[in-house]
Parts: structure tokens; sequence; C-alpha cells
């Protein structure tokens, strides 16, 4: 669907219209004829990957194992998975 556009004051005198009219397409809000916000749509998986990438934690996770990466310092998807089963088993012990 192709991009709407509302004003401030459709989005202060009509917010359920607006919010409806962002379900099925992007929603350009704007404001003396200028673009102010975007209302788009998104699932609880896109909030929670949002939310997380808000983390610093997270993205010095993901800076590391980037130069890990580059680094070559990588482990076979298969060579993970057996480490992965077998710390699973010892910790059902």
């Amino acid at each position: 669907m192709p991009i709407q556009y509302r004003t401030m004051k459709d989005l202060k005198e009509k917010t359920p219209s607006v919010l409806r009219a962002a379900q099925r397409a992007d929603v350009v809000i704007t404001l003396r004829g200028e673009p102010r916000a975007l209302l788009r749509r998104i699932s609880k998986d896109e909030l929670e990957g949002l939310q997380l990438l808000e983390s610093k934690r997270v993205r010095q996770l993901l800076a590391q194992a980037i130069r890990d990466v580059k680094a070559g310092r990588t482990v076979p998807l298969e060579e993970l998975l057996e480490r992965t089963v077998a710390r699973t088993a010892a910790a059902s012990l």
C-alpha cells in the first residue's frame, strides 16, 4: 500500500483513525507541510529486536562477534551444536 500522509492536527483530533491507517500502510505525520514522524505497523518480535539493539551489552557482543568473524575466529555449526548438546547433557546430571 502507498504511504499515507496525515497532519499533526489529524493525529491530535483523529488518533484512532490515524492508528488504523498505520496498520495498513506507513503514515507520515506532517507539521506545516514538513514530515515530522513516521507511524509504522510493528510486530511484537520486531519490537523485541529493536529493544535488544538498544541494549549497550547486546551492541558490545555484536561488535565483538563481528571482530571475531573478521579475524577468522569461528566455529563450524556442527561443532557448536555438539558442544551445546554436551553442555546441556552435563548440566542435567
